[in-house]
């Protein structure tokens, strides 16, 4: 594997905290660390964080941050981004004291959004606690994963594969080119893209997951009840096996909320291509 180790954190400006208080909290179990008008802070499991929002008018990807060990990965992958053209910023210390990181390399991925590569999140001494008893799965594989709908694929490819060092999952032919899912532990995919004409560019869907079916069952029941709009009914996957449904955020891009996701073995591993994305369910609402 290459140096990436994990998809750790997600930063994002917002325009209605309030509502995704309500739709990350009180629907889908995730601890509140902090939250004022102008921000909601959340936990998911020891980290300090792993999901920061802002409030602003524009709404926008700030930063996907991808774990590594150490400083002579975050140097190792800033020589290779400005090798292949990428312009980087390393954090301050101060930048690096807010985002709760003991140092991170920023940069922007061929699309606009927001990339950084970390290392030394702070954790809690204290338990999570989730306001819905959630669970989730994180160890050793970071929140999830993010889908992004891109302009072209072969620049996300060089980015993910050649440069920050993921490995090939598989393919799904979901498109013009096949959408393409990368990992970087034993979590079948921390992030997917694929070129979509009319869907991007733009982030489709964050995916986090949780230890138990009725876990996602409940929130699924407060989900048809209207506590949020539903984006594709309960579902499950072809290629990682995810049984999950597709709700839509406050800010328009999806949350897959799923349970039973494939864990893979590098080992063992044979990248394939699947000719459709589920075995049954995630029909498409609206």
């Amino acid at each position: 594997m290459g140096r990436v180790r994990a998809f750790g954190y997600l930063v994002a400006t917002v325009k209605d905290i309030e509502a995704w208080k309500v739709f990350a909290a009180d629907v889908h179990g995730m601890q509140i660390v902090e939250h004022t008008e102008d921000r909601l802070k959340l936990r998911l499991d020891e980290r300090a964080w792993r999901i920061d929002l802002h409030r602003g008018e524009v709404e926008h990807i700030d930063a996907v941050g991808w774990e590594v060990r150490g400083p002579e990965d975050i140097e190792a992958l800033e020589k290779a981004l400005i090798d292949h053209g990428y312009s980087t910023r390393r954090a301050s210390a101060e930048e690096a004291a807010y985002r709760q990181v003991t140092d991170y390399l920023a940069f922007t991925d061929p699309d606009g959004h927001g990339i950084e590569v970390y290392y030394g999140q702070h954790r809690e001494s204290t338990p999570f606690v989730s306001p819905t008893g959630a669970r989730f799965v994180t160890e050793g594989m970071g929140i999830g994963h993010v889908m992004f709908a891109v302009s072209e694929s072969a620049p996300f490819r060089e980015l993910y594969m050649d440069i920050l060092g993921l490995g090939l999952s598989d393919f799904i032919d979901i498109g013009p080119d096949p959408g393409t899912f990368l990992h970087c532990n034993p979590r079948h995919h921390s992030v997917a893209f694929a070129h979509r004409p009319g869907f991007g560019p733009r982030l489709g869907h964050l995916m986090v997951q949780v230890d138990n079916l009725d876990t996602v069952g409940r929130a699924y029941d407060r989900i048809l009840e209207g506590a949020a709009p539903l984006g594709a009914t309960l579902g499950k996957h072809t290629n990682d096996e995810m049984i999950s449904y597709y709700v839509k955020t406050p800010s328009g891009w999806e949350m897959e909320y799923g349970y039973g996701g494939l864990e893979i073995d590098e080992d063992t591993w044979v990248p394939g291509r699947w000719n459709a994305a589920h075995f049954w369910g995630h029909q498409r609402v609206g």
